[in-house]
């Protein structure tokens, strides 16, 4: 398969892991507050059916949410890619980098999730003025952690590129 299918490839595949990406990590922030999809994510995405488990609704919102994130990504390190001297060393790192980023991604989650409980303690409604927080939450901190770990998550996808390009620049140098 030449570079330029397995480029295309690569692009389903991470759009594809990208939804996959989604659905784990609202999983993990469901966890931590149930209510950023019951007074927030499930309003958002129009997934108001109480006949769906709420768990398998934050899932797709995960998925919806996140997908699209997989088209840039994939992308842009996807052309690293072409880098590499054969298709097959190509394909090679291309599958090696993918977990690289995930993990980049998913640990910039997690530490958005840490930095948001601290951020939080003393937790004061005046400093979120201009946050989407709705009235009469029962655990607004909880609210707020999530949301600094949804958009760390996002950060961490971008600051994922150049890691993987990185990741690409070392495979070539050990493989050359």
């Amino acid at each position: 398969m030449g570079k330029f299918r397995i480029f295309l490839s690569y692009i389903l595949l991470s759009i594809f892991v990208a939804g996959l990406f989604g659905a784990l990590h609202d999983q993990i922030s469901y966890a931590v507050s149930p209510e950023y999809y019951t007074r927030f994510k499930f309003h958002q995405f129009n997934l108001l059916n109480a006949a769906i488990p709420e768990r398998l609704r934050a899932a797709e919102v995960g998925i919806l949410a996140s997908w699209w994130m997989g088209l840039p990504l994939g992308v842009t390190t996807g052309m690293a890619g072409f880098i590499h001297r054969t298709a097959a060393q190509m394909r090679r790192a291309l599958l090696l980098s993918l977990p690289v980023v995930l993990g980049f991604a998913l640990a910039f989650a997690l530490g958005g999730l840490v930095y948001g409980v601290f951020r939080t303690t003393g937790f004061d409604p005046e400093t979120y003025r201009g946050w989407y927080i709705p009235a009469g939450l029962e655990h607004p901190r909880a609210f707020l952690c999530v949301a600094y770990m949804h958009n760390s998550a996002y950060l961490g996808g971008a600051l994922a590129i150049p890691v993987a390009w990185i990741f690409h620049f070392v495979i070539k140098r050990r493989t050359s």
